[in-house]
């Protein structure tokens, strides 16, 4: 999901304000106004804080400046950001919606809150939130795109591209077309199958950033869905070339090597994957499709430790099949004297 104003796809950058929410619509009274100049200074101070990477600090100027005059938008919105920084997502919900009771058509922090809410587990908290950002701008692009994917997650794929094509026109329309756009609507036209219109779609995101490790890695898989897994591993290096720590990417390799029967070199990848994301648990999966066959004991083991994650059981059912036919031919075969 995009998290702010001018991120790419999954990332973390944050724009801090320093005076364009300050103002109220409602009128001001003397007090009021000195109390937000002096709430301002905090602010500042506090943006100052933020950028030199000492949160906590800024945090506290933030709470000082809201001491002064609650309802400082600027305080609200950037102490909001910072309580996400720093992992402490009841705060920044709390904020946000402190912050959109009084300015309730926000589509930017309505898509804030959404993403926090989403990050907590709370998708129907964030489904609310997303939709009513785009009641408030139905041209948002990053509430098309959060919504998008978090109906992805839930298979309501039909709805799922509406809003993620509606992402990539606003982008066109706008003569800046969106590389994270084409990369979300790309990778639901791959998990609908339509390779065609994947590898286009997709083309139009590296088009806009060539070395972008989310774009070369999607465009892998869609060359793996083509069985041509020496071109998918051309993308998948180009994925590392960019970020050696991108665990995806060395997945890819491990399912193009598989592909190439290559079982050594797969078996290395996955766990490469798995050294830069111990919590990875579909690579357990993978390991026990790649072992299946030559290595039945060990398969078991991955597909047991896959099952017992927790953790994204997309093949949960394909696991448990396989997983109990291995025991089975395990229980039938003659025991060695």
């Amino acid at each position: 999901m995009i998290r702010s104003i001018n991120a790419g796809c999954l990332a973390l950058g944050f724009l801090l304000c320093a005076s364009s929410r300050a103002q109220e619509p409602a009128p001001l009274s003397d007090g009021d106004r000195h109390a937000i100049d002096e709430a301002n200074k905090f602010v500042e101070r506090g943006n100052r804080f933020e950028q030199d990477g000492s949160l906590p600090r800024a945090k506290g100027e933030y709470e000082k400046a809201l001491k002064l005059f609650p309802r400082h938008l600027d305080a609200l919105y950037n102490l909001a950001i910072v309580c996400e920084e720093l992992h402490q997502p009841g705060e920044a919900i709390e904020t946000y919606q402190r912050y959109l009771r009084l300015k309730p058509g926000d589509a930017d922090v309505w898509t804030q809150l959404g993403v926090v809410y989403d990050e907590s587990g709370r998708k129907s908290d964030a489904q609310a939130a997303y939709e009513k950002a785009l009641a408030a701008d139905p041209k948002f692009g990053r509430a098309q795109n959060n919504l998008g994917v978090l109906l992805e997650e839930q298979g309501r794929l039909d709805e799922a591209q509406q809003h993620l094509e509606a992402f990539v026109k606003i982008g066109e329309d706008a003569g800046r077309p969106d590389g994270d756009a084409y990369y979300s609507l790309g990778c639901l036209y791959l998990r609908r199958g339509r390779i065609t219109d994947a590898k286009l779609t997709l083309q139009k995101a590296l088009d806009n950033d060539p070395a972008a490790s989310l774009y070369n890695n999607a465009m892998g898989d869609v060359y793996l869905a083509e069985s041509q897994p020496d071109t998918a591993l051309l993308y998948y290096n180009k994925a590392i070339e960019k970020d050696w720590k991108y665990a995806p990417a060395y997945s890819g390799i491990g399912d193009a090597y598989r592909q190439l029967k290559s079982i050594d070199k797969a078996a290395e990848a996955y766990h490469k994957a798995l050294e830069l994301r111990p919590d990875y648990a579909l690579i357990d999966y993978k390991l026990g499709l790649l072992y299946e066959e030559s290595n039945p004991g060990e398969a078991i083991k991955d597909f047991e430790k896959y099952l017992g994650s927790g953790k994204n059981l997309e093949f949960e059912k394909e696991a448990t099949q396989k997983l109990d036919k291995l025991k089975q031919a395990k229980q039938t075969q003659p025991k060695q004297s």
